[in-house]
């Protein structure tokens, strides 16, 4: 209770994993013994069950073990018991899907008896509930202690007037009310000679400053008042700055620097995406190798004169350039044509992007290509290099890339690009899915990336390929 609002998302073991992991042991262990009980209410027959970790103790284990790692993936450690009820059951609804595939998939190793399928099934009803039942008993207790008056944290608020009363007033009041505000000290108007006295007087612990990095300077003295004492110190964020930022302590040598990175943090999960992009980018080469063929051979017949493939060069991970391959589906002189069209055309998009539903350089069979996407199989390739993901914003042009109007579109590229993401299947090509639309979906995606997400994109990208949903 010492540090109480300290997150511990950077800590893959914590006393409440490995509290939750003796709770699923245990649950395990007994979970025959209560599959008896429950028997005669689910019309099953009432027969000694087989013990899951005796019976399988390998796979048991190892699904008991992954189960607070699971949880901290999906965040029910970042809060440690302090999030609300409603966002607990959210993260114990992605937890069982996990939960639920890794069982689907343990069930298909091996043939198993009825009443061991009943012993399975009491587990992932059971594991989640004993769960949640920990969580609010804990919940309750921390609640309980932090609302005694001895026991609320003492505050004091720094910055300019406005972003004091605004940054405080929208940080939510179930947050707030294990606070008590002894002291707001404005930028200019400070004596810090009462600030020191505020500290002494009131046993401050934390400071809440507002107004995001560029607060710091103005707030330097009493940031470094504060830091000398130990008391905590929040640098809240601009009201206007929509960018969240994930903080971490990294220690080389004898130097610690504060690291505030934009993007997902490198997790198991970053990892675990990492190797599904190098183990289904061949699969899906080996499975679609037909309609490479298909294509291929469509090609010549279209164009002889003109490759089979067309790279181009696209801006990848932090804007390093790279070669991305697809199946041409333009005439062989479309890039010394593109000047005149543009003049002639015009272009549906805003922004340095470059799209028209009807490019005259595109021939016949590039449309049917490009309906389909089967143009885009060729970044497979890219993806089994490294160069690209499965899932991430798409490339741009590096030319493109050159004349982004604003620097902060550029954050689009703090992640590896990838084949498909939200705008692949958020009807692409709309009228009013402009470029502005596609920066927002690409921020959107890199703010709230999670494996959960990516597999749901995939999911999602199979139906808009096959009815062609927004292809151009």
């Amino acid at each position: 209770m010492k540090r109480m609002f300290r997150d511990s998302k950077n800590h893959f073991i914590t006393p409440l994993s490995v509290f939750d992991l003796g709770l699923v042991l245990t649950f395990a262990l007994f979970s025959p013994n209560l599959t008896n009980l429950v028997a005669p209410y689910c019309g099953w027959d009432c027969e000694a069950t087989p013990d899951i970790l005796r019976r399988s103790p390998f796979l048991s284990g190892m699904a008991i073990a992954f189960v607070p790692l699971v949880l901290h993936a999906v965040g029910f450690y970042h809060r440690a018991g302090l999030q609300r009820i409603s966002t607990a059951l959210r993260q114990l609804a992605h937890f069982c899907a996990y939960y639920l595939c890794a069982v689907a998939f343990y069930q298909t190793l091996r043939s198993h008896s009825l009443l061991f399928n009943h012993v399975l099934l009491v587990n992932m009803v059971g594991v989640p509930c004993v769960i949640f039942l920990r969580f609010l008993l804990m919940r309750l207790i921390k609640l309980y202690i932090l609302r005694r008056p001895g026991h609320l944290r003492q505050v004091i608020l720094a910055g300019t007037r406005e972003q004091v009363e605004k940054g405080w007033n929208k940080l939510p009041d179930y947050w707030k009310k294990y606070m008590n505000v002894v002291g707001r000290f404005y930028v200019g108007q400070t004596d810090l000679n009462e600030v020191q006295r505020t500290i002494q007087q009131n046993a401050v612990s934390h400071l809440f400053v507002f107004g995001g990095l560029s607060a710091y300077l103005p707030n330097e003295q009493i940031i470094h008042m504060c830091e000398l004492q130990g008391i905590d110190i929040y640098l809240c964020r601009s009201e206007h700055h929509t960018l969240d930022f994930t903080t971490e302590v990294n220690t080389v040598d004898d130097v610690r620097m504060i690291v505030l990175t934009a993007v997902p943090p490198y997790t198991w999960g970053r990892l675990i995406k990492q190797v599904c992009d190098l183990l289904l980018a061949p699969l899906l080469i080996l499975i679609s190798l037909p309609v490479w063929i298909f294509a291929a051979v469509g090609i010549k017949l279209s164009d002889p004169k003109g490759p089979i493939f067309y790279r181009q060069l696209r801006s990848g991970l932090h804007g390093k350039p790279f070669f991305m391959w697809k199946f041409r589906s333009m005439y062989s002189d479309a890039e010394e044509r593109l000047a005149e069209v543009k003049q002639r055309c015009g272009n549906e998009m805003n922004g340095p992007l470059f799209k028209l539903t009807n490019d005259p350089r595109i021939f016949p069979f590039g449309r049917i290509l490009r309906k389909l996407s089967i143009d885009e199989l060729p970044q497979l390739l890219n993806v089994l290099i490294g160069d690209m993901s499965l899932v991430g914003p798409r490339p741009m042009a590096v030319y493109e890339t050159d004349q982004i109007p604003d620097i902060a579109h550029r954050r689009r590229m703090s992640v590896k690009p990838g084949l498909t993401c939200y705008w692949q299947i958020e009807d692409r090509s709309a009228a009013d899915d402009s470029y502005t639309k596609m920066i927002e979906k690409d921020l959107r995606y890199i703010d709230h990336w999670s494996l959960w997400v990516d597999l749901l994109i995939l999911l999602r990208t199979i139906p808009a390929v096959l009815i062609g949903k927004g292809a151009k």
